[in-house]
């Protein structure tokens, strides 16, 4: 039986039960020692302790609806796009297209740092930089013309005193140059996406112009898993983690053999999610729960790759019920709408607590504590962290366990897929 996670910290606390709402769609599949995880994500006591106080707001703010003087987590997307197209990401549809790609898909150095040292200033605990896109493609140059990648990142928001530095990746990009200085930057975290062994996962997240030839995007993503071990061993260092995320689907028929082999590699914490459903522009009424409230807007700020401010992960597509304005320094945002048309957002530059106090942000909460979210839409109403909750072994139906796809979701073949993306990216 696997246990869902964060169990250690939440029975430390002693709140369990109030706190049942918070991280409720995750299970954790390794089989590990909780507690002396946290100490080598914190080889500091110090660090270690900052952590417990952080992770108790967390669970306290979310659960109780109180959002604090600050936000405990920064979620700043560095990138919206991404190498692959896997048949069941949203990031393929012509929503999310339409609502991102025109806009700026990779943020600029500046703007990063800026919203690094603001956090740092703030004494912010976490950071997390990816969301949408694959976060290793980032390329940005300083103001000295100097060439900014993915562990430069990682680097400056150590460098700055982040508690919490962790980030989302597919990891087929990771060789040993960038393997080295992720390790040398020491992020706490870093989590692959890998959904299932060799041949699932060739099937999914194959890059579209490798489709139908002989390469094998699973042995890519296991040597860079290789190579962050090596390095850490190496360098006698305890971080990054490294974390493997996935969807039982994918892992139907080897799931225990998934798990040993992972660890054997080095892989120290294995979590799996519910699968999810984003085909729904509008969720039939069956599938929305209507007394629930969702715990980020009281807990966090999301950043989007072209500056704009949100308060959740869920709102993929940026939906304007949903923005409360743009990062300081930031660009307009010059996108196509759903209908194609070419649209302007003239949004009010904010810092981090400009938004996290602002009014936009409030009336969300509002929305949320009066178990009135439902009346966000587009936004809250469809959010799938929202929806009804069948635990991690439930199949949807429409979900076809031979080629890892939705039935009559994502019907163009692989090629087909990655040149309308690719086309779209121009």
């Amino acid at each position: 039986m696997l246990k869902l996670r964060d169990t250690f910290i939440k029975e430390k606390f002693g709140k369990k039960e109030d706190w049942k709402n918070i991280n409720e769609d995750q299970y954790v599949v390794s089989e590990l020692d909780e507690e002396a995880l946290y100490k080598k994500m914190f080889p500091k006591e110090a660090d270690l302790e900052a952590y417990y106080a952080y992770r108790k707001k967390w669970f306290t703010q979310g659960s109780t609806k109180t959002y604090g003087e600050k936000p405990l987590s920064i979620n700043c997307e560095i990138v919206s796009t991404c190498n692959l197209a896997c048949s069941m990401c949203y990031t393929i549809s012509k929503k999310f297209q339409n609502s991102v790609v025109g806009a700026q898909r990779m943020m600029p150095w500046k703007i990063l740092t800026g919203i690094i040292d603001e956090a740092a200033r703030e004494k912010i605990p976490s950071m997390s930089f990816s969301w949408r896109g694959e976060s290793t493609l980032y390329r940005s140059y300083d103001e000295n013309n100097n060439l900014k990648t993915f562990p430069d990142v990682l680097k400056y928001a150590r460098e700055k005193g982040i508690l919490e530095i962790t980030c989302l990746t597919h990891g087929q990009l990771i060789d040993d140059k960038m393997a080295e200085a992720i390790v040398d930057a020491e992020p706490t975290w870093i989590n692959f996406s890998i959904d299932g062994l060799k041949k699932n996962y060739n099937n999914i997240r194959t890059p579209g112009n490798k489709v139908g030839t002989d390469h094998n995007a699973f042995q890519d993503v296991v040597d860079a898993i290789k190579r962050l071990d090596k390095f850490k061993k190496k360098k006698k260092l305890t971080r990054p983690i490294i974390r493997t995320n996935t969807i039982f689907p994918a892992v139907l028929n080897d799931f225990k053999e998934y798990r040993d082999f992972f660890t054997k590699i080095g892989v120290e914490f294995i979590t799996v999610n519910e699968i999810f459903d984003y085909r729904f522009e509008n969720a039939p009424d069956s599938l929305i729960r209507k007394d629930w409230y969702c715990q980020f807007p009281f807990q966090r700020l999301t950043i989007s790759a072209n500056g704009i401010i949100i308060p959740c992960t869920g709102a993929v597509n940026e939906e304007e019920n949903l923005v409360i304005g743009k990062i300081t320094g930031s660009k307009d945002k010059v996108v196509r709408d759903y209908k194609g048309d070419i649209t302007k957002s003239n949004l009010d530059e904010l810092s981090l607590m400009d938004a996290w106090h602002s009014i936009k942000i409030n009336s969300i909460r509002d929305m949320h504590k009066n178990n009135k979210r439902t009346e966000i839409a587009p936004g809250c109403k469809n959010c799938h962290h929202g929806h009804v909750k069948n635990g991690y072994t439930k199949i949807p139906k429409e979900w076809s366990t031979e080629n890892s796809q939705w039935k009559l979701h994502h019907t163009l073949d692989k090629k087909t897929r990655y040149k309308r993306r690719s086309d779209a990216n121009k």
